[in-house]
């Protein structure tokens, strides 16, 4: 087994199980522990070990030895009164050294806001883990739109315009690969997203960017571009988001999406890609 063709999202045990028979030098102990870290991204709430112990399909004795030692490094904090467990400040300052390393964030962060402030919406960077995009940056309009996307926000890669920006530049095996895994893990945003994801992949050569009508929820419309820019193996994606209540779809394809490609191809020429 390939060391990086493991999904990044073990879901429970069974999971976990069929992993490590695939691959017995994987860190069964480690992965248990991450899982549980895992658990407070989906749901970011506070949670007993019952929850987690149900969640993930293991053991209580298991999860109450994990989460002690996630909240002896400060991974997580304990709630004596409630009896649960919440996300520790740890998990931010382990984000602190990709985030201040990603290329070009400070360098973009003007033009980000500028289109932010012009459009009236949120400009981000963000990158693919498997089935999600995670935001690194965004510059938001003063109002905002619906539905801000915080730096560490997780969506959906086939719900996302940057996630379908990248579906549209991956090669047909590794593109329909994500697509197969998305439709068996999670068939209710396949369904959903399936016709948007088809009408950016059918166009985004021919227009440099992907859409999103409105399949993230709350009104919002989004256009997305796939840099060259690397960060280790990932492409930093760009997004911009507006509320549907303050623009027309056809916006998208005439002002918007160019806007944000001229956008990413500065930052492409800066890092010396062309």
């Amino acid at each position: 087994m390939r060391p990086n063709s493991a999904p990044h999202h073990l879901r429970d045990q069974s999971e976990l199980q069929l992993l490590r028979e695939d691959n017995p030098s994987f860190a069964g102990t480690l992965a248990k522990g991450m899982m549980i870290l895992q658990c407070f991204v989906n749901d970011p709430r506070p949670h007993a070990n019952s929850e987690l112990a149900k969640l993930l399909g293991m053991p209580r004795p298991t999860i109450s030895r994990l989460c002690r030692t996630l909240q002896a490094m400060g991974y997580l904090d304990h709630d004596e009164r409630l009896d649960r467990y919440f996300i520790g400040p740890a998990t931010v300052s382990l984000a602190y050294p990709y985030l201040i390393s990603t290329p070009l964030i400070n360098q973009l962060r003007p033009a980000m806001q500028a289109m932010a402030t012009h459009m009236m919406g949120a400009v981000s960077i963000g990158v693919a883990m498997d089935l999600d995009v995670v935001y690194l940056e965004s510059c938001t309009h003063e109002q905002g739109t619906l539905k801000r996307p915080a730096v560490g926000a997780v969506r959906s890669i086939v719900e996302t315009a940057m996630g379908r920006a990248l579906l549209a530049s991956l090669h047909d095996n590794e593109r329909q690969d994500l697509l197969e895994r998305n439709r068996l893990q999670r068939p209710q945003d396949h369904e959903r997203c399936l016709a948007g994801v088809q009408e950016s992949l059918t166009h985004y050569r021919k227009r440099g960017f992907a859409i999103n009508l409105g399949d993230a929820g709350l009104g919002v419309l989004a256009v997305g571009v796939a840099s060259r820019i690397r960060y280790g193996s990932r492409q930093l994606l760009f997004n911009c988001a507006v509320p549907g209540y303050r623009v027309k779809p056809q916006e998208l394809l005439s002002t918007i999406g160019p806007r944000l490609t001229d956008m990413v191809r500065m930052a492409d020429a800066q890092t010396g890609l062309r």
